[in-house]
């Protein structure tokens, strides 16, 4: 699952830093709105990746990461959160919510995982 998630991370933090320079129009999967700047959007992406190592870093060794696994947690959770609210204010796309509904199965998965590893240890 962990190693899952590190692909799904780096699939779409690639594909985003990638995906506008190719073509600007892409930017419009997230929203209407194309920022003057995408200096947060690829500090973001970046940080995606990161998480993606993590993640990685976690399948290596689910009973020997819990925080790695507690960052997880909150991150999925906080994508899905700003996704949701973007996505209400008709600032993002369906499709944008879509992808973030992933993380936040992931972040339910990755809670359930956590609570099974505290449980047996």
């Amino acid at each position: 699952m962990f190693l899952t998630a590190a692909l799904w991370n780096w699939i779409l933090a690639v594909s985003f830093l990638v995906l506008p320079r190719v073509d600007i129009s892409y930017f419009f999967l997230a929203g209407s709105t194309i920022p003057s700047t995408l200096l947060w959007f690829d500090s973001f992406m970046g940080l995606v990746f990161v998480f993606g190592i993590g993640f990685y870093l976690v399948s290596l060794s689910p009973d020997k990461n819990h925080g790695i696994i507690k960052m997880g947690i909150f991150e999925k959770s906080w994508v899905f959160v700003i996704g949701l609210y973007y996505f209400l204010i008709a600032e993002a796309t369906f499709l944008v919510f879509l992808f973030v509904s992933v993380d936040l199965l992931f972040g339910l998965l990755f809670l359930e995982d956590l609570l099974s590893i505290t449980r047996t240890s």
